[in-house]
């Protein structure tokens, strides 16, 4: 019981803080979405390490190097001044060159390929997707045609959250066929139309609730794709988390996990998303 109560708090505090940072404007996104990047980014090295000894210096190194990608992705909304965009890109692509080299020069390492090559990963894994958020959920043409573009990115998370309810509440009722027993045995096939008719029936209402943006077709459509590539945003974070051997990626959120454990389902839906919204728009 206490378990449960701390997983709702924990539940609803996450919705409050995700809206309040959507909705607030460009720079409290960026602030607010650039620590949890940096903090998933940091999960990730701590799952990938493998037994590999922990080197401060890379570890800075990298932050950096993320920390930079996501500024400079960031930059593509339109939102800061050219000389900014073009200085995070070339900060950003002399961290890829320099990490190699610092790669040569770090102490001993049984596989020294593989850090440097989990630390690459996990900034496009990670830190690339939620940057993307800001790109197409602030860009300034989407505001001066749309006015609130922000409203599709609330859209996402709402897509996102009803999913995962649908999912769970339908799996939990009538789950009998397991949709990935080898990577999550919990999962359902039930559980996925369950979300996936949950999505659906949001977006023949948000035509509505937010008129103007896409036509309902246009928000069936987004349903849908949010909801198919946010299960395999969370079967490939499952994935992550068996081959590392835990339970979880972190415990900052209590009830709930870590960071990756949360935004999961955005790793994947994130990019496929601004693909379809860059072609509908």
């Amino acid at each position: 019981m206490k378990n449960l109560l701390t997983r709702t708090f924990t539940g609803i505090l996450f919705i409050i803080i995700i809206t309040a940072a959507v909705l607030s404007g460009a720079y409290t996104f960026l602030c607010v979405f650039g620590l949890i990047a940096l903090l998933g980014y940091v999960e990730f090295l701590n799952l990938t390490r493998f037994g590999r000894p922990f080197d401060q210096a890379l570890f800075v190194i990298d932050l950096a190097g993320a920390c930079a990608l996501f500024l400079s992705t960031f930059t593509f909304s339109g939102q800061f001044t050219e000389s900014l965009h073009w200085a995070s890109i070339l900060t950003y692509l002399i961290y890829l060159v320099a990490r190699p080299i610092i790669q040569l020069y770090v102490s001993p390492d049984k596989s020294p390929i593989a850090g440097w090559a989990y630390s690459i990963l996990g900034q496009v894994y990670i830190v690339l997707p939620l940057s993307l958020l800001g790109v197409w959920g602030y860009n300034t043409e989407y505001q001066l045609l749309y006015g609130h573009p922000e409203y599709l990115l609330m859209a996402l998370f709402a897509f996102i959250w009803i999913n995962d309810t649908g999912a769970y509440i339908v799996g939990c009722t009538l789950g009998r066929h397991r949709l990935f027993e080898r990577i999550s045995p919990k999962k359902s096939w039930e559980g996925f139309f369950g979300g996936l008719v949950f999505c659906i029936i949001l977006a023949a209402c948000l035509n509505y609730i937010i008129p103007g943006l896409l036509t309902t077709t246009q928000w069936i459509i987004m349903g849908i794709l949010t909801s198919i590539f946010s299960t395999w945003g969370d079967l490939c974070e499952s994935l992550l988390k068996r081959t590392a051997g835990v339970k979880d990626s972190g415990r900052l959120l209590p009830g709930h996990g870590g960071i990756l454990d949360r935004f999961d389902s955005e790793l994947l839906a994130s990019p496929v998303i601004f693909i379809y919204l860059t072609l509908v728009l």
